[in-house]
């Protein structure tokens, strides 16, 4: 939806592909328009599918432990770990929750009393959460955590790791010369 007005030739001007009458304005899509959002979309795509491949590929653990090495602050990346742990932990809840109001309630209710009803389980999960952050808090601290979470397995770099960072690499410099090439 993003580059879609970078399609037509208000925005982006140059040569007309295809020109049609829209709410009697004459409208172009125009060739350099459509290469803009093409690139745009498949920048954007790239992108979030090696995000995706990332995340699948890697363990949770590991990505925040490498947030740190890039000194992203310590208490970021502590209530990101705690909000993807928990955050199952809520949508299950909250479903336990629907489940039993739907079983008590049935299908018909009157607006108001489903207000009250929604508006008081919202409470009692905000205070769930609340108590399983205390107990969770106090179990880490008798566990001996002192601020920063300890995890065993260090990173060492082995052979398989650099010679797949050399293909990459290498993999790279083609492209841009490539890239480079068709320029000229």
């Amino acid at each position: 939806m993003i580059a879609i007005p970078a399609l037509f030739q208000v925005i982006t001007p140059g040569e007309p592909l295809i020109a049609f009458k829209l709410a009697g304005l004459k409208v172009a899509i125009t060739r350099q328009g459509l290469f803009g959002a093409l690139t745009f979309v498949m920048r954007v795509l790239t992108s979030v599918s090696y995000a995706v491949l990332l995340s699948v590929t890697t363990k949770h653990f590991e990505l925040l432990k490498v947030l740190r090495f890039f000194r992203i602050p310590q208490l970021f990346v502590m209530t990101l770990g705690m909000c993807y742990r928990y955050i199952y932990l809520f949508v299950e809840i909250i479903e336990n929750t629907y489940l039993a109001i739907k079983s008590r309630v049935g299908t018909k209710v009157h607006y108001k009393r489903g207000q009250h009803i929604v508006a008081w389980n919202i409470a009692y999960l905000w205070s769930r959460s609340y108590q399983l952050n205390e107990a969770v808090y106090r179990a880490m601290l008798s566990r001996g955590y002192r601020g920063e979470p300890a995890i065993m397995d260090d990173f060492k770099i082995k052979l398989k790791d650099g010679l797949w960072l050399g293909f990459i690499v290498m993999i790279s410099a083609a492209v841009i010369y490539w890239d480079y090439r068709l320029k000229t």
